[in-house]
């Protein structure tokens, strides 16, 4: 409202000014200012260019004023002393003006950079907080996967401890029972019962409760090639032999993975009557004879089926090297 009164008045002063200064200089026959009123006139000019009526309206009317004063005293007493005063008066008021609008625009610059600055702040602390607080859900995250993590390894240190002391028992089950003996630095197991009934490849029930016990000491064994080997006695077809024992391999095999052995280290392999161990003129000795070898090579980078046979010599500083060899007396008629 002070701002467009101020225009207007402004504009009704000029007006009136400029009409009021023609008289006058009409009546004074054209009596030249002093100085002081040319600079007032002039101050009050490069104020009104500027932007001091839309910052200091106020202190431009009060510069206008003065200034209708000194011009005033032109009119009445060209090149007096009220004329120099108040021409005087008229120019620090109108740069007075100007500096207060200067004051005003620096003022106001330097609001909008206060509020900008802040504004800034808070977008920073938002977003600085929105990280924070991603931050912290992701550290959770990864906390809590870290106990998972760290609880799957204690369970999996657990079971792979029970599985160890479960094979440490079941060795000394066979040791106990003298099923188990060292030959030459190697370990062999003999297992006594029927295996398989007289010509079939289906395991006894007993045969499966030694192989229980017998898997279980193979765990402690998990990075070992194992290699299943039948035979037969000399009784019967060639080629039937070597197909019965394939195929009971086989059933040990399959028996042994299914309690644990790791399917990757086992293959089974027959040889029919090829190796015996006794003679085959005797019922005893083709019941020794009929039986089936699990043979546990060393760890090392060599592919599955490349373990010597049992009998064979060790490798040097293979000491360490176990052998695991079942041997079932079936009754005498069976293959």
């Amino acid at each position: 409202m002070i701002k467009a009164e101020s225009r207007l008045f402004t504009l009704r002063a000029c007006a009136l000014g400029l009409s009021s200064l023609s008289l006058i200089c009409a009546a004074c026959g054209a009596s030249a200012p002093t100085p002081e009123l040319m600079s007032a006139r002039n101050e009050y000019a490069k104020a009104r260019s500027s932007e001091v009526e839309q910052l200091n309206p106020k202190g431009l009317h009060e510069a206008y004023a003065a200034l209708q004063a000194a011009e005033r005293a032109h009119a009445d007493s060209a090149g007096s002393e009220a004329e120099r005063s108040s021409a005087y008066i008229a120019a620090r008021k109108a740069e007075l003006a100007v500096a207060q609008a200067s004051e005003a625009l620096a003022r106001k610059e330097q609001t909008r950079a206060e509020d900008t600055y802040k504004s800034g702040l808070e977008n920073t602390s938002r977003q600085k907080a929105a990280q924070s607080a991603e931050y912290a859900e992701q550290l959770s995250q990864t906390e809590q996967a870290l106990q998972q993590r760290n609880q799957a390894l204690a369970e999996r240190d657990k079971k792979l401890g029970d599985a160890r002391r479960d094979a440490e028992r079941a060795k000394q089950e066979l040791q106990k029972s003298e099923s188990l003996r060292e030959e030459a630095g190697r370990l062999v197991i003999n297992l006594s019962g029927v295996l398989f009934e007289s010509g079939a490849t289906t395991l006894s029930e007993p045969a499966q409760t030694r192989l229980d016990t017998v898997a279980r000491a193979l765990l402690a064994y998990p990075d070992r090639q194992i290699i299943v080997v039948g035979h037969t006695d000399a009784k019967g077809n060639d080629d039937e032999n070597l197909r019965l024992s394939q195929k009971r391999a086989d059933a040990v095999r399959d028996y042994l993975v299914q309690h644990g052995v790791p399917e990757g280290n086992v293959r089974s392999l027959g040889k029919g009557k090829g190796e015996p161990i006794a003679s085959n003129d005797t019922a005893e000795g083709r019941a020794s004879n009929r039986r089936v070898e699990i043979i546990v090579e060393p760890a090392r980078s060599e592919p599955v089926g490349t373990a010597k046979p049992l009998g064979s010599a060790a490798p040097t500083g293979a000491a360490s090297q176990s052998v695991i060899s079942s041997k079932a007396r079936e009754i005498p008629a069976a293959k």
